[in-house]
């Protein structure tokens, strides 16, 4: 397909002897590397302006960084991102204690994470571009979910700039699913300091109202019109934030979104500075805004410190709590169902 390329390097051994793989896939513009543990994306380089490049994703220089650390630096999250309240949920009149791992809910799959586990990868061409797969069985219990869980993570790029996710998965047993990637995004460049004077627009007129103690959402829906969490209009992410105690960490709620699987515009990121924007695009209901909140102090790529508000992250998915939830989008697959969600970075510099 034109000018992309993918090349595989060794990242590293795990402490088993497994050897993690590290693809790069380039177009003569830009590229991305993603390994096979997490799966996670550990770079996305854009043209700087001045003949080199630039690195806008937070994260490490090495594969030790994402083995010690928790944050979740461009890793696959499942099976269900977000939170859980209660760590449980009942299915079918089935009870499912799951782990506590965040002031009683079960957060990001519990302490047995997708984001430490060693995938299958392949290099692969689909519908959006070439990159790669990577495939993994989540055995039936895993995290305490029911079912053998096939999943495919689909990493590609396209000649025109556009970085896609594309998540697959079937299941032998109903189960809730909810994949995202959690990337952490500083269109400056990994290092550039705080996301403050960085734009942000979405489309969406509504957030997840969270529970007066707790970020899990309560059920309902809070419109955003002229309050701190209003980004239907072009705003600077700075502009507000130390209005929202210690920064963004809140779902909102796509427009439009009816369950048909349809690609919608999210909206975008503009680093005014650079002239760089990242325009997104999904088929999920949710995008959990989170502003790096609580990485204070991580020492990352190069030995740099990240600092809180370093970062944007924009992890789109279904609804936090969903399995508790019944009024939210479903998020139970059955068996014989196929669950496909497509989240789209469209890169402009």
């Amino acid at each position: 397909m034109g000018n992309l390329n993918v090349n595989k390097d060794r990242f590293g051994l795990l402490s088993d002897g497994s050897v993690v793989n590290l693809f790069t896939v380039e177009n003569g513009k830009m590229s991305f590397s993603a390994s096979s543990y997490g799966p996670t994306l550990t770079s996305i380089n854009l043209p700087d302006g001045k003949g080199g490049t630039v690195d806008v994703l937070l994260g490490f220089s090495t594969l030790e960084g994402w083995v010690i650390d928790g944050s979740c630096f461009g890793t696959g999250v499942g099976r269900f991102a977000n939170r859980i309240s209660g760590h449980s949920f009942e299915l079918d009149g089935v009870k499912y204690e799951l782990d506590d791992n965040d002031s009683g809910c079960m957060l990001h799959g519990g302490f047995d994470r997708w984001e430490k586990k060693l995938w299958n990868a392949e290099e692969c061409r689909t519908e959006y571009g070439t990159g790669v797969s990577f495939k993994r069985l989540s055995p039936d219990g895993e995290q305490h979910f029911p079912g053998n869980v096939d999943v495919t993570q689909s990493f590609t790029l396209n000649e025109d700039n556009v970085l896609t996710l594309e998540y697959t998965a079937t299941t032998d047993k109903p189960t809730p699913i909810n994949i995202t990637n959690h990337a952490y995004f500083n269109l400056k460049c990994y290092n550039g300091g705080a996301v403050y004077d960085q734009e942000l627009q979405l489309n969406c007129d509504y957030i997840l109202e969270p529970e007066s103690n707790s970020p899990v959402p309560n059920g309902n829906k809070l419109p955003v019109a002229d309050t701190v969490f209003d980004f239907t209009k072009p705003k600077l992410i700075g502009t507000d934030i130390a209005k929202v105690g210690a920064g963004y960490d809140h779902c909102y709620c796509m427009n439009g979104y009816k369950g048909d699987g349809k690609i919608l515009d999210m909206g975008y990121v503009k680093d005014p500075a650079s002239g760089r924007t990242m325009a997104v695009k999904t088929n999920q209901p949710g995008i959990q805004l989170y502003t790096g909140n609580y990485i204070e102090g991580i020492k990352g790529k190069n030995g740099f410190v990240y600092h809180s508000h370093g970062a944007l992250c924009l992890e789109t998915q279904d609804f936090p709590d969903a399995p508790n939830k019944s009024q939210f989008p479903n998020c139970i697959l059955r068996p014989g169902e196929v669950y496909h969600r497509v989240t789209q970075y469209c890169f402009g510099f």
